[in-house]
């Protein structure tokens, strides 16, 4: 178990973080292509909406894998 203050977390959980943080990334990639290819386009209806959206969610898909990542090492 990691003891980090005010948090405890186990190899499980620290498994749990970086799964969904590796499968938030991936969607989210795939989604950035997506998004490159209607930018292009000209078809995508809100541009600065979108891009911020993606910019977020590869943010928290990043945070939460360190987050896994991190508690896997101390856990191990």
């Amino acid at each position: 178990m990691v003891d980090w203050p005010g948090m405890k977390l186990t190899k499980r959980t620290a498994t749990i973080l970086l799964a969904i943080g590796v499968f938030t990334l991936f969607i989210w990639v795939t989604r950035l292509f997506v998004f490159l290819g209607e930018l292009q386009a000209g078809t995508l209806p809100a541009p600065a909406v979108h891009l911020t959206m993606v910019i977020i969610y590869l943010v928290i898909g990043v945070y939460l894998s360190y987050l896994g990542i991190k508690g896997r090492r101390r856990a191990a």
